[in-house]
């Protein structure tokens, strides 16, 4: 556009301004005109030109103001002049305010707080009631925002630690609440996918939602007589292709893969609880469990709340990058859980006293950057057939150094891995999975469910449940049956805790049988003895900077041992503890058949005082005696004393693979679950 178009456009804009010209010379009130020609920038050098001091927003690069100075209003002065406005007493806004109407709360007020809400109790919640508490958190957290700013603008210098303290409670009721209604959710939508097969309900919205079949009199007085002759349960299948037996996390996750794949399964546990030996348990358990108190006390009382509580019966935690988060991933078992990263990876270097704790590595990019990725290089050694031996000695490394990556980076128990053939490439690997761990989300390759590990057990027994699976808690195994050497079916009773009778008996047909090793004693073999000791602390443990989780490993050589000792410590921070206390498992394997405490000293020492021990006799190990190919029994593992659940998913890709004649690949696990719901 040359002058004389800008000059055509000037002349045309003004002749169609001129008749209202006299109107506006004709008002005295002050208006805003908006500029339709472009002016030339000119600098402004106030850099405080429209820039609000509240916000600290201002004009973009090279942004002209284009409204006239408007007229202020004048301020009233004299008190006397001002108009009376009433405020009503019981206006709503009163409610963002403390509770007697003054700006700020007193320290006292804000510490005056009780605990956050738990997902067990939220469960037991209406929608009004989730949805009212909901808003009275956020209303909450409203206030406290309020008086943040305010004490930060009157420097007033007090009541920051409270508040945030009670904003921290009040987030975690959120959190809670939102849980809650996650589960919710998937509930009515699993419902819903239920009703969209069902021939009695109509989900169309045009004519009436259920319509019940019509059913002869007669045959609902049968079923009256029936239902008053036998314990109401779920109704048994005369046939599965797979009984799972044991809720422990090997064996859910075998049978939620399995349902999402297609097969037909029955799930029993002997207990009343989803879990088994990886179940979590709240204080007053705890006692009762252990023993730990006299007839007629109540230790567990000084406390707190029992259920605030829920304490891991393993010392384990996951790895952010390892398997069991790839099929936690992968089946979308993650909808059901939550998960928060553990702070830190420590290593204890020396012996007693005098010994020291190292993180390990400090972050990811210090990982990424430390000579010891020339690791991964292979071309400098034949790693398929040198030993560790012969790698560490090729980078000049010192023994240290050597329990450095061997026992906390590639997890090795032992040191019988450094002088074993072809173990090289396995460990290297091993390295290679710590270090993309802590490089998936900073600080430490570990992460943790909150509420506690029992929450994995229940989200794989929901995956089975939505995919056809049938689950039966307190219901046990009279007799396995079998047909030409292999397993063709169960006898078993289902019958609650205490109640009266025989329960309820039944037989049904089965081609596989998976299960721990409690219930086939006669086909396992003890393979060794874990030393478990789960301590309540009131601090973090020293040395590891405040740390509210942590994995802690104490190399065997380092307190002259054969086995390497565990240290997994959990808090408030995962939702499993009230909120100054925390959870610390020690653990190793036997080597001694006496005085096994002893053996556990060396965790202790780093531990500090310790407010409660539970430590009960040593627990046996097994495994199983054959592969189950003769007879289609598959038997798991028993946990080990590692402080990770790479061991553990490793026993379920084994049994899998004999179980099914495949390797398991959780890759595409999604896809098959959603063509099963098309």
């Amino acid at each position: 556009m040359n002058v004389r178009s800008v000059a055509r456009i000037s002349l045309h804009a003004r002749s169609a301004a001129e008749p209202f010209l006299p109107l506006l010379a004709a008002s005295n009130t002050p208006v805003s005109q908006l500029s339709i020609i472009q002016r030339r920038y000119v600098h402004d050098r106030n850099r405080s030109r429209g820039v609000s001091a509240l916000r600290r927003t201002g004009l973009r690069p090279r942004q002209t103001l284009s409204v006239k100075k408007e007229y202020l209003p004048v301020p009233v002065l004299d008190p006397a002049k001002r108009k009376k406005v009433e405020v009503d007493p019981q206006h709503g806004l009163w409610q963002f305010f403390p509770g007697d109407r003054k700006l700020l709360s007193t320290p006292e007020e804000d510490s005056g707080h009780g605990r956050a809400w738990t997902v067990r109790e939220l469960r037991l919640k209406s929608w009004e009631d989730l949805h009212r508490l909901w808003w009275v958190c956020v209303k909450d957290r409203n206030r406290l925002a309020t008086e943040a700013y305010e004490r930060k603008r009157i420097n007033a210098g007090y009541g920051e630690y409270e508040a945030e303290a009670r904003d921290q409670e009040v987030q975690r009721t959120m959190r809670a609440i939102k849980h809650t209604l996650t589960e919710r959710w998937y509930a009515w939508e699993n419902a819903r996918k239920v009703a969209a097969t069902d021939d009695e309900v109509d989900l169309s919205g045009d004519g009436q939602a259920y319509s019940p079949v019509v059913q002869d009199p007669f045959e609902s007085e049968i079923e009256e007589e029936i239902e008053e002759e036998k314990p109401i349960m779920e109704e048994v299948a005369p046939e599965y292709d797979v009984v799972v037996l044991g809720t422990g996390l090997t064996e859910c996750v075998l049978s939620g893969v399995l349902s999402v794949k297609g097969k037909k399964v029955l799930h029993m546990d002997r207990n009343d609880h989803y879990g088994g030996e990886a179940a979590s348990l709240n204080i007053e358990a705890m006692f009762k469990k252990y023993g730990n108190y006299k007839e007629g006390e109540k230790p567990w009382e000084k406390y707190g709340r029992a259920n605030d509580w829920n304490i891991d019966l393993v010392p384990k935690l996951l790895m952010s990058n390892g398997e069991l988060t790839n099929i936690l991933v992968s089946t979308d078992v993650t909808r059901y859980l939550e998960f928060k990263q553990v702070a830190g990876s420590f290593v204890q270097q020396g012996k007693g006293p005098k010994a020291t704790v190292a993180k390990v590595p400090s972050d990811a990019g210090e990982a990424l950057r430390s000579p010891l990725m020339g690791l991964f290089e292979k071309r400098r050694l034949n790693i398929g057939t040198c030993t560790m031996k012969d790698v560490y000695d090729k980078f000049g490394l010192e023994d240290s150094t050597r329990d450095f990556i061997g026992h906390s980076m590639a997890l090795y128990q032992t040191d019988e891995y450094i002088g074993a053939v072809g173990k090289a490439d396995e460990t290297i690997e091993r390295i290679r999975l710590y270090v993309n761990s802590m490089a998936r989300y900073g600080k430490s390759p570990y992460i943790y469910p909150l509420y506690g590990l029992g929450e994995l057990p229940q989200g794989f027994a929901r995956l089975s449940a939505i995919y056809g699976g049938t689950y039966m808690l307190n219901a046990d195994v009279d007799e396995v049956l079998y047909e030409g050497g292999k397993v063709s079916g169960i006898k078993a009773t289902m019958k609650e805790r205490d109640a009266p009778g025989e329960g309820m008996k039944f037989t049904t047909k089965c081609k596989k049988i998976l299960a721990d090793p409690s219930y086939f004693s006669q086909k396992v073999k003890p393979t060794g003895h874990l030393l478990k000791a789960i301590c309540i602390l009131n601090h973090p443990i020293p040395g590891t900077e405040d740390s509210d989780s942590l994995q802690l490993i104490i190399p065997q050589s380092q307190v002259g041992r054969k086995n390497d000792v565990y240290i997994a410590v959990v808090s408030s921070a995962h939702n499993v503890c009230p909120k100054g206390y925390y959870i610390a498992i020690v653990s190793t394997i036997a080597e001694s058949d006496s005085n096994n405490h002893l053996e556990l000293e060396p965790g202790f020492e780093r531990l500090g005082k310790i407010e409660e021990k539970f430590m009960g006799p040593p627990i046996p190990l097994y495994e199983p005696t054959e592969d189950g190919s003769n007879d289609n029994v598959f038997i798991s593992k028993s946990y080990d004393a590692t402080s990770h659940f790479e061991t553990t998913t490793d026993d379920i890709k084994d049994i899998y693979r004999r179980a099914e004649g495949e390797d398991l690949v959780v890759e595409g696990l999604r896809e098959v679950q959603v063509a099963a719901e098309e």
